[in-house]
């Protein structure tokens, strides 16, 4: 019936939220990681892990407008609205910005949700590839920058750690 259709959907939740094999979905990720980590970067022209959720609502929300056939959405390619500048100065803010992505994927499965499967075929405007390629797209954007975050995460602990153990041997002098 709409059998591609509902495995995009599945991919698209056991990426997210769900359980994948290879370790943490997006959200699971996320959560591990304290508001004042998720605006620290590991090296100044680094980005955040804020930053790679604006990113990743960015280009969710370029997937929703066109799946919504507005030909006049559109995102440049490291522009602002790309890799948005976000700063994280509460947990409030932290929270609210974990929300904002939750959300537009929840748009994602409630547009999908109505649809059949030739729509799929159909082409992306503006582009050269089919809503299908577009979400199979924002499945596996989504599990480069799980590795991303999870990558700034040990970078963090490990600098923290480095602190530490400096902190410690020269408090001996």
């Amino acid at each position: 019936m709409n059998y591609r259709k509902t495995q995009i959907i599945i991919a698209l939740s056991e990426v997210f939220e769900g359980n994948p094999w290879y370790g943490d979905s997006v959200m699971r990720k996320l959560e591990n990681i304290p508001f004042i980590t998720g605006d620290m970067n590991c090296q100044p022209q680094s980005h955040s892990v804020a930053q790679i959720v604006g990113h990743l609502i960015a280009w969710k929300t370029f997937a929703l407008e066109k799946l919504k056939l507005n030909s006049d959405f559109d995102i440049d390619i490291d522009s602002n609205k790309d890799w948005p500048e976000i700063e994280i100065n509460s947990a409030k803010e932290w929270e609210g910005l974990k929300q904002e992505l939750v959300s537009v994927q929840s748009e994602l499965y409630k547009f999908l949700d109505d649809k059949e499967d030739k729509f799929l075929d159909e082409m992306v405007d503006g582009r050269t590839y089919s809503f299908e390629y577009l979400l199979n797209g924002i499945v596996q954007h989504d599990v480069y920058h799980i590795g991303q975050i999870g990558l700034i995460q040990s970078q963090l602990k490990r600098n923290e750690l480095n602190t530490e153990i400096y902190r410690v041997q020269n408090s001996k002098d």
